[in-house]
């Protein structure tokens, strides 16, 4: 471990590094109203999700070579941690009287992901050949990128009509000391 010590810890900093690179820029774009927050949030999963697919595929093509493979493993989760401010942020966007719930689905889906990864790549890399790995990272990268194209065309950050419990949108988003409240005018009529 004292040998390797920043090669296993590098790429889970550069994922860290990432998160907090996305944050303060996509805040930045959105006060100074850049961008609205839909788009923000598919930008940054479409980053997120294709610089992981192409890093993948770098792994593939970099075969025994720990260096490089190292570092396209550092570039993927540094282009993941971007996807903080993208895909996994977007459920207190649509709906944050839910967002808890949504958050909750979501982690598990993910932590479904977790059991079963591992024993698909078992199943593909029998003998443990270079071949096999890069069909290990030929799905990985089909698999992440797949996932953020459904994103970009079907999710969506803008709060949903079943966030409220008596059904109704508020006219107005009112953003107060940097805290999201909303007005609604019907309650003055």
């Amino acid at each position: 471990m004292t040998k390797n010590g920043l090669s296993s810890c590098g790429p889970v900093l550069m994922k860290s590094i990432g998160g907090v690179v996305a944050s303060i820029l996509s805040t930045w774009l959105t006060k100074k109203n850049y961008v609205g927050v839909d788009k923000l949030r598919k930008g940054f999963t479409l980053l997120g999700a294709f610089g992981f697919a192409s890093c993948m595929l770098g792994m593939g093509v970099a075969g025994c070579n720990a260096t490089i493979s190292i570092l396209f493993f550092s570039i993927s989760l540094f282009t993941s941690g971007l996807a903080l401010s993208g895909v996994m942020i977007s459920g207190m966007d649509m709906a944050p009287v839910h967002a808890g719930s949504l958050m909750g689905i979501a982690c598990t889906i993910a932590g479904l992901s977790t059991l079963i990864i591992p024993v698909l790549t078992g199943f593909l890399t029998t003998h443990e050949t270079l071949s096999e790995w890069k069909n290990v990272f030929w799905i990985s990268s089909a698999i992440v990128g797949l996932s953020g194209i459904v994103y970009v065309v079907f999710g969506s950050a803008e709060a949903q009509s079943w966030n409220y419990p008596d059904g109704k949108v508020p006219e107005q988003e009112v953003d107060v000391k940097g805290k999201q409240m909303v007005e609604d005018k019907s309650a003055d009529a």
